[in-house]
């Protein structure tokens, strides 16, 4: 598990944190509800990501901000490799909602778990000033073999007629490190900030959400 908390000027706090989870396939238990995966066609090429395959873990995280105006919180899921591995970082998935809250104080787990409640969801913007408004929705973060970061933030572009997010099950779950188990679908067009983008379609995913502290 990893948790990072940073504190910036006295009206400000930024808490990252992020609890990874890998087992080996052997170790998964049987059945659908504890296979942890996401995946997409990356301009018609197949990406998938599996938890406890090729390293790979999946983990919620929370990143949230308040000042005196609101709270702008995100939780999301990560699809990464251990530590340890030689390729840290590269080709990873981030599934991340966004939402902004005029209550300034920690979001309750029921406030957390009903930003995954079942349903479709608008692509969005994360940003660390709560003044400027984040915009509530969904953000697809791909970072490529080549640490090219790929997302869908609206800020780098506007997404096609075609794309779409939709939570088809958000299931409460009593752990110690996660909160839910999250099923879902996606098609959305991913921005590098330079110009160039990419089409990730057919997505789907199921996996672990909502931190625990």
């Amino acid at each position: 598990m990893l948790r990072i908390a940073i504190r910036m000027r006295p009206v400000y706090f930024i808490l990252l944190s992020l609890s990874l989870f890998s087992c080996k396939k052997g170790e998964l238990p049987n059945g659908e509800d504890n296979l942890f995966f996401a995946q997409f066609d990356k301009n018609e090429a197949l990406i998938r990501f599996e938890d406890g395959v090729a390293g790979y873990g999946n983990g919620p995280g929370i990143s949230t901000y308040e000042d005196s105006v609101g709270r702008l919180h995100s939780e999301f899921s990560l699809f990464i490799t251990n530590p340890l591995d030689s390729n840290y970082g590269l080709n990873t998935l981030k599934i991340q909602m966004v939402k902004f809250l005029a209550d300034t104080l920690y979001p309750s787990y029921e406030v957390s778990l009903a930003m995954f409640n079942q349903g479709a969801y608008n692509y969005g913007l994360y940003t660390l000033d709560s003044t400027r408004g984040g915009i509530d929705g969904i953000i697809i973060q791909y970072v490529d073999a080549d640490s090219v970061l790929w997302t869908t933030d609206k800020r780098m572009g506007e997404q096609e007629s075609w794309a779409n997010f939709e939570v088809s099950s958000n299931n409460p779950v009593e752990e110690d490190l996660f909160g839910a188990k999250t099923k879902g679908s996606f098609n959305c067009r991913v921005f590098d900030g330079e110009s160039n983008y990419l089409d990730l379609t057919n997505g789907t995913f199921h996996a672990r959400t909502v931190y625990l502290p």
